[in-house]
């Protein structure tokens, strides 16, 4: 475990001037995340000038960015029981009334959920704080959806992007993380929006994914700390089905004529293109929905191993995985899927935690684990 504070990135790297945001995505996107980030250590990319992400993807962007290593970063990842960091707030049924009502409430964006996000915030301060830094990682960056815009959260302080494009500097100095944390992954209807005071303005925060970029802003990294596209390492686990594409589909004409057009989103961000110059990760974690915080190991073994194999493809084309890191990561890939293949080929009589060993023992013989 790391105990740099302020530029725990900043150590004599070759890799030089990349950024790192991870989407949104639930625990599917601290899963993914982690194993990208696991994957960009193993290339040698260690000297970032910015490291940041939403909603899910905030939280292993913070502890990451505060200065635990990647293999803690995993650690974590795999040990944290997220169910516990949410108290329920209603019945079964609520909460499943409210998981089907999600479109809806991205729209009319209710103050209350059926779960509360306390335990999430004071989470992240305690591992920030284990990790050696007081206060907000300088590196850091997340936002989260207000009702005329959003806010972005550095640690230059706290910045207000409304709709229109205007923008003005509430404050001029970072606000709290685990609130900043905890607004990112307010899901509207499903986990409480926070409330903030910053002087005179009061705002609600909520899900990080809901501004015109969705679930992977990248003007916030070009914005605030003068990325261009080739430098930006994006992870986007996708939709909670794993597609990056955008969701168009006949289930929307159904919500339209059950509760009318505020069953459907009012925008549907396109997702990045590599084309536009960004190295896009694309892990495919499909065993498991976005929203789904009870997990197997097993489960969270096969997410966190997506984001390496994707950060591992995304980086070879960009020439940012080589040498013998590059060989490695290909032999590692290869092992692991057949891994998989052999567990589900005995899915009945394949015992839990099996998953889990076998890949704990095929990194470690890489100095991975």
């Amino acid at each position: 475990m790391s105990t740099n504070t302020n530029n725990p990135r900043a150590d004599g790297s070759q890799q030089a001037d990349l950024h790192l945001l991870i989407s949104s995505g639930g625990s599917r996107a601290i899963l993914a995340g982690a194993g990208t980030i696991l994957l960009c250590d193993h290339a040698g990319i260690k000297n970032w000038k910015s490291i940041g992400g939403i909603s899910g993807g905030s939280l292993p962007t913070a502890l990451y960015a505060a200065g635990h290593d990647a293999r803690t970063s995993v650690k974590i990842a795999l040990d944290v029981d997220f169910s516990s960091l949410l108290t329920r707030r209603g019945s079964i049924l609520k909460i499943l009334f409210a998981y089907l009502m999600q479109s809806r409430y991205e729209k009319t964006r209710p103050k209350k959920g059926v779960l509360s996000s306390e335990k999430v915030g004071t989470y992240v301060e305690d591992q920030v704080a284990a990790a050696g830094t007081q206060g907000w990682p300088s590196l850091y960056w997340t936002q989260a959806g207000v009702e005329d815009g959003q806010l972005v959260y550095t640690s230059t302080g706290i910045h207000h992007i409304k709709r229109t494009g205007s923008y003005r500097l509430l404050m001029s100095e970072p606000g709290p993380l685990g609130i900043a944390v905890r607004g990112s992954c307010a899901v509207p209807g499903i986990i409480d929006a926070v409330p903030v005071q910053i002087g005179k303005d009061h705002f609600w925060l909520h899900d990080g994914v809901l501004s015109p970029e969705g679930r992977t802003p990248v003007s916030i990294p070009e914005r605030f700390f003068g990325a261009k596209p080739s430098q930006i390492i994006v992870c986007d686990v996708g939709e909670s089905d794993g597609s990056r594409e955008t969701k168009k589909t006949k289930a929307m004409i159904f919500w339209r004529w059950f509760c009318g057009k505020l069953c459907i989103p009012e925008f549907y961000p396109e997702p990045l293109d590599a084309e536009d110059g960004y190295i896009i990760c694309e892990p495919t974690v499909t065993n498991f929905k976005s929203l789904q915080f009870t997990l197997t190991r097993d489960q969270k073994w096969q997410a966190v191993m997506s984001g390496y194999m994707g950060a591992a493809i995304a980086l070879e084309k960009a020439n940012l995985l080589t040498g013998d890191a590059l060989k490695a990561s290909r032999e590692i890939c290869a092992k692991f899927q057949e891994i998989v293949a052999d567990c589900e080929a005995r899915k009945k009589t394949v015992k839990e935690g099996e998953l889990t060993a076998r890949t704990e023992e095929l990194l470690k013989s890489y100095g991975l684990w």
